[in-house]
């Protein structure tokens, strides 16, 4: 009887987390030169995540997580639209994927 409780909560554990991952996608945004809409400026990354989120707050997306990463397109020119090389990465709830995507946002594959 004890190993059906403990096969059956590991089992309602698991179907919990992957239940989880999959009601919170990661959006990724391309940062631009001096086109991005939360600012743009030498800033500090901690700055920097604190203006998306707000930004995003403001358009009412719910941001569980942000990440600042140097994994984004690079593109050797100084026009604002260029973009930087930085990716911004964040964790929201999946009811808001359509408005993080209309904010120039795509979704992590």
């Amino acid at each position: 009887m004890k190993r059906i409780i403990i096969f059956l909560s590991a089992t309602a554990l698991l179907l919990c987390i992957n239940a989880c991952e999959k009601s919170t996608p990661w959006v990724y945004y391309d940062e631009t030169g001096c086109f991005d809409k939360w600012g743009h400026g030498s800033v500090t990354d901690k700055d920097k995540i604190k203006n998306v989120k707000e930004y995003l707050k403001s358009k009412q997306i719910r941001v569980l997580k942000v990440e600042i990463t140097n994994d984004g397109t690079f593109e050797p020119c100084m026009a604002c639209h260029c973009k930087t090389g930085s990716r911004i990465k964040c964790k929201i709830n999946k009811n808001d994927l359509e408005k993080a995507i209309n904010e120039n946002f795509y979704q992590e594959k």
